[in-house]
């Protein structure tokens, strides 16, 4: 039977639960905070048309639901580029794609190296991802690739991602890096095709959003939700235009903006589902456990190419940043008017670096930038944004299965869909595609 489906956020996993929902017959809403669709996947128009993603995104060729969803939405949109990955350590970067580069990476001793790509491989071999979930990532690597190759490469990387976790990161985490979403035999061992769409990851949320529409949809933007409550169908209570200027859940409610649901679901993040609903004590300390690393990612346009490297992971304490990504080092860069470089750091919530401003997060990264390319100089800007994403990256820790909540809460009606339900694989746009499409079933299934 046909219900009235209200869905909050219309990021990935929202647009593709709400297609689907509607594909099925039943009357879909999506509710989005900000002016426009796509969350964590939005674009913005450089001028002429030209559009460039807020946060970088790519495709691995495993990343089966997106690459499905643009051939069938976007046929001969999606086109495929070699990668070139580096590490920087002892002031260069080091090619670190092949067996050979980590045989080249001079930062560690030859037997270090040796070492440390046995481990890898033996790593990439297991299929016993819940048994190693129950094992830290940075106390098996110590074993198996010693003390000097986690010092040089594995404890730099955790520590940059995820600070004062990185201990309690399970090695399931890890190895759903090398083993779900990278090809590491035949040519996949010595490069890396890598995936993204003529006009950026917006495209497809867009698409998305045309199809919803097309099937009888609804998507209202610079809607924010404030709560939901129930009296006989769910009762979402919305703030005026303009709210996503303010704090989440600042603005005022506007009673003759409140909208009406026989089920909803939220693709919210946990600390933001928290608020949204009255839950039952156990699910709402399930919420409360979840923590996120906050993302704060500067976007350079320059003058002139940075590096040759399209990634390049920083293995240096001193640098002030953990990676770059010189998207015109991977996308042909004459389609856009520049060169872009994206310079990526994730914090922990209310870090320093979360409170500057653009153009002192830009000072507090030029000196760095300056010694990875002597060659650099503040000319070579020309214009430069900021982006900050809360919950970019949920904080997984040892025996994190037993953490991961169901779709359907214990309030009939009310669902969950996020990144924290999305494991052993890490978040990113193809298994929050995945997410939206299963969650849907279910919510169809209970109809």
């Amino acid at each position: 039977m046909p219900r009235q489906v209200a869905i909050v956020g219309a990021g990935v996993a929202g647009l593709v639960a709400g297609r689907e929902l509607a594909r099925r017959g039943h009357h879909v809403t999506l509710y989005e905070r900000w002016p426009d669709v796509a969350g964590q996947a939005s674009a913005f128009d450089l001028g002429g048309g030209v559009w460039i993603d807020r946060y970088y995104h790519h495709l691995f060729q495993s990343d089966s639901d997106m690459i499905a969803l643009h051939d069938e939405l976007l046929p001969g949109e999606l086109e495929w580029h070699t990668s070139s990955v580096g590490i920087w350590a002892r002031g260069r970067v080091w090619p670190f794609v092949s067996p050979m580069d980590l045989l080249r990476y001079r930062p560690l001793p030859l037997v270090d190296r040796l070492r440390l790509g046995y481990s890898v491989l033996r790593l990439t071999a297991r299929t016993d991802w819940e048994r190693m979930d129950d094992i830290g990532a940075l106390d098996w690597l110590r074993r198996a690739s010693g003390e000097r190759a986690l010092a040089s490469v594995w404890t730099p990387l955790m520590l940059g991602k995820f600070g004062a976790d990185s201990e309690r990161v399970p090695l399931a985490w890890l190895w759903s890096k090398f083993r779900l979403r990278r090809k590491l035999r035949g040519s996949g061992a010595t490069k890396e095709q890598l995936g993204y769409p003529r006009g950026s990851f917006g495209a497809i949320c867009q698409a998305l959003a045309a199809e919803i529409r097309k099937l009888g949809g609804e998507i209202v933007v610079d809607r924010e939700v404030l709560h939901v409550t129930e009296d006989g169908p769910f009762v979402l209570h919305c703030a005026g235009p303009g709210a996503y200027r303010r704090r989440a859940g600042e603005a005022p409610a506007e009673p003759a903006l409140d909208g009406r649901a026989d089920a909803v679901l939220f693709t919210t993040p946990t600390f933001i589902t928290r608020r949204l609903a009255d839950w039952p004590t156990d699910w709402a300390r399930r919420l409360d456990d979840w923590t996120y690393e906050t993302a704060v990612v500067l976007l350079l346009e320059l003058r002139r190419p940075f590096s040759s490297t399209y990634w390049t992971n920083i293995a240096d304490s001193k640098v002030p940043f953990l990676g770059l990504v010189e998207h015109t080092n991977l996308v042909p860069p004459e389609r856009y008017p520049a060169r872009y470089l994206y310079v990526s750091n994730y914090v922990a919530g209310g870090h320093p670096l979360t409170r500057m401003n653009t153009e002192d997060l830009l000072h507090h990264y030029l000196a760095a930038l300056g010694q990875m390319n002597p060659r650099f100089d503040r000319n070579d800007v020309m214009r430069y944004w900021s982006f900050r994403e809360e919950a970019a990256q949920p904080v997984p820790r040892i025996g994190n299965r037993h953490r991961v909540m169901p779709f359907a809460s214990p309030r009939r009606g009310l669902y969950v869909g996020n990144t924290t339900q999305i494991y052993p694989e890490d978040r990113g746009t193809n298994y929050s595609a995945r997410l939206g499409r299963e969650v849907a079933e279910k919510i169809a299934a209970d109809g």
